[in-house]
C-alpha cells in the first residue's frame, strides 16, 4: 500500500498503515544511505606496477576519522613511497554566455517551479488530507518554533535547543476503542499501544543517532524522555503544548483528552525530537513499503 505523502511548509506528512511501515522506511532508507556514502579511491602502483584499489565507506563525512586523512575535507599529506597518477582532462569550449539572459531565463524557471510547487500543495491539500481505509497512522514532522523550543526545552536539560535545529515527529494510531472512557478493553489496548510505540521510536531513535543526530522521544506512560538523563519535567499526552501540533484537548471534567483532527478520540499519540532537518530524506522521503 503506498504512503499518502503531504509535504507543505515547514511540515511532512504521511499516512502509513501501521508503526512497522514507519520503522522499516527509516531502517530501510538507513541501509541505502550508508551504501551511497562518500567513497574515496587511493591508488596504489608501489606493489610490482599493479594498481589497487583501497576503497573505504568509512571515509565518508559520517565515518570515524581516518589518521591517514586528518585536514578538513579527508586530505591527507602525501607519501613519497606511494607512486599516484594523476589523469586530467581536457578543457571543453563553451559559447559565451549572455549574463543579462541567463539570469532572466534563470529567474523565469524558478518563478514558475514555485508556482507549480504552490499548485502541487493545494492539490495535495484537496485530495491527499485523508489517509486510505487502511492506513491507521499518522506521522507529521515539522520544525519546531523558537517558541516551543523554550516550552520543551525543560524536558533536555543536557541540550541548548536554542542553539540548534528541532524537528517534531508526531506519530498518531488510530485505535479501536474509544480512549476517553475506561474499560478493560481500552486498557488492554493502551498497554498494547504503548509497549509498540516505544519499540518503534527507539528503534527510529537509533537509526538517526546512527547517521549523526541527536534524538530522543516522550514516553507516554510517564510523559518524560525515554533516552535522556532524569528530569523532573513531563510532556503528557494531554498536555497543552500538543495544541500546538494541531490536536484539540476536551476537558471532560474529571480528566482531560486528545483528540485527533481526523480519528477523534480514537487515537494514540506519541512524540519524537531531533535535530534531524526536516528536509533529510530520512523524514521527507518517508513512504511505506509495499
Amino acid at each position: 500500500m503506498a504512503a499518502r505523502l503531504i509535504t507543505k511548509s515547514g511540515r511532512v506528512t504521511a499516512y502509513l498503515p501501521n508503526l512497522n511501515a514507519a520503522v522499516n522506511h527509516f531502517r530501510t532508507f538507513s541501509t541505502h544511505y550508508l551504501k551511497d556514502q562518500h567513497i574515496t579511491l587511493c591508488s596504489d602502483e608501489s606493489s610490482n606496477g599493479n594498481i589497487k584499489y583501497d576503497i573505504s565507506p568509512e571515509l565518508g563525512p559520517f565515518g570515524p576519522l581516518d589518521k591517514r586523512f586528518p585536514l578538513p575535507g579527508h586530505v591527507g599529506l602525501k607519501n613519497n613511497s606511494v607512486k599516484t597518477t594523476m589523469v586530467t582532462q581536457p578543457v571543453l569550449y563553451r559559447e559565451p554566455v549572455n549574463i543579462d539572459e541567463f539570469l532572466t531565463k534563470n529567474n523565469l524557471e524558478k518563478r514558475q517551479q514555485e508556482v507549480f510547487q504552490q499548485a502541487q500543495e493545494v492539490i495535495e491539500d484537496q485530495f491527499l488530507g485523508e489517509p486510505s481505509p487502511g492506513d491507521n497512522l499518522e506521522c507529521i514532522a515539522q520544525q519546531c518554533p523558537d517558541r516551543l523550543k523554550r516550552d520543551v526545552q525543560d524536558l533536555f536539560p543536557e541540550r541548548d535547543l536554542k542553539k540548534t535545529n528541532l524537528t517534531v515527529i508526531v506519530i498518531s494510531q488510530k485505535t479501536t476503542n474509544d480512549m476517553s472512557g475506561w474499560s478493560e478493553e481500552v486498557e488492554e489496548e493502551r498497554e498494547n499501544l504503548l509497549a509498540e510505540f516505544n519499540e518503534a521510536a527507539t528503534d527510529i531513535c537509533n537509526v538517526l543517532m546512527e547517521a549523526g543526530y541527536w534524538a530522543d522521544f516522550i514516553d507516554p506512560s510517564c510523559g518524560k524522555p525515554f533516552l535522556g538523563p532524569h528530569t523532573n519535567a513531563t510532556m503528557f499526552e494531554t498536555d497543552e503544548r500538543y495544541r500546538t501540533f494541531g490536536f484539540e484537548i476536551d476537558d471532560l471534567g474529571c480528566c482531560k483528552v486528545l483528540r485527533h483532527h481526523l480519528w477523534g478520540t480514537h487515537s494514540y499519540v506519541g512524540c519524537l525530537f531531533t535535530d534531524a532537518p526536516l528536509d533529510h530524506p530520512f523524514i521527507s522521503a518517508m513512504k511505506a513499503k509495499n
